[in-house]
C-alpha cells in the first residue's frame, strides 16, 4: 500500500478481516495486491501492538465483501475499524551520517525564513505612494472646487465666488465649484488611472 492517510491498531476484528480476505483469493494474491511483504503480513496478524495502513483494512473488506462474506465486520470498513485506535503515519528517516539506526518518527518542521527585514522598506513604500496618491486626489477636487468658483461662474453669467464663507466659517458652493468638483474628479479618475495603470 502507498502513503497511506491513516494508520489503525490492529484489533481483532481488523485481524479477522484480512485473515478472511486471505481465505478468500490465496495469501499470495492477497500479498500483491496489498503491496507488502510475507514477513509485515505476519507482524500485522501475529504481532500485538502493530498498526496497519487502513487502506489495508479497506482492500480487505472490499474483497471480502465482493466474494459475498455475510459477516459485516469483514465487509464493512466502518464496523471493522469501530473500536480501533488511529494515528498518522509513521514517517522514517534516514540519519544524515549514514551509519546509525534509522530512525522513526515525524518529519521535522522546516522554519520559514522571516521577512520582516525585507518586507519593511517594500511596506513604507506602499504607504508612501498611498499618501501621495490620496493627497494628490483630495488637491483635484479641492483646487477644482475653488478655481471652479473663481473660473467657471463668471463665464456661467454669475459673480465670482470662492466656495467658503468665513462668517461663519462653511462651504457655500456656488455653480461653479460644483462644476469644478465634477471637474476635479474627472480629473483625478485620468490620474488614477495614470499612477496604477500607466505608471509602473
Amino acid at each position: 500500500m502507498s502513503s497511506p492517510d491513516l494508520e489503525a491498531l490492529v484489533t481483532p476484528k481488523i485481524r479477522e478481516a484480512i485473515e478472511a480476505a486471505i481465505e478468500q483469493i490465496g495469501r499470495k494474491e492477497f500479498l500483491a495486491i496489498a503491496g507488502i511483504g510475507d514477513r509485515r503480513l505476519q507482524e500485522i496478524l501475529a504481532g500485538p501492538g502493530e498498526y496497519v495502513a487502513v487502506s489495508l483494512v479497506t482492500m480487505a473488506c472490499q474483497i471480502n465483501r465482493s466474494h459475498g462474506d455475510p459477516i459485516s465486520a469483514h465487509s464493512s470498513v466502518t464496523e471493522c475499524l469501530k473500536g480501533a485506535i488511529m494515528r498518522m503515519p509513521q514517517i522514517v528517516i534516514q540519519p544524515v551520517s549514514g551509519g546509525g539506526p534509522r530512525t522513526t518518527g515525524r518529519r521535522p518542521l522546516r522554519r520559514l525564513p522571516t521577512s520582516s527585514t525585507s518586507s519593511g522598506p517594500l511596506y513604507e513604500k506602499k504607504t508612501l505612494r498611498l499618501l501621495g496618491f490620496s493627497a494628490n486626489t483630495i488637491a483635484f477636487l479641492l483646487l477644482g472646487y475653488f478655481f471652479g468658483g473663481i473660473g467657471i461662474s463668471p463665464l456661467l453669467g454669475q459673480a465670482s465666488c470662492t466656495g467658503v464663507s468665513f462668517s461663519p466659517t462653511s462651504l457655500v458652493p456656488c455653480t461653479g465649484s460644483i462644476i469644478g468638483i465634477i471637474i476635479g474628479a474627472v480629473g483625478g479618475l485620468g490620474y488614477t488611472y495614470y499612477y496604477f495603470v500607466k505608471k509602473v
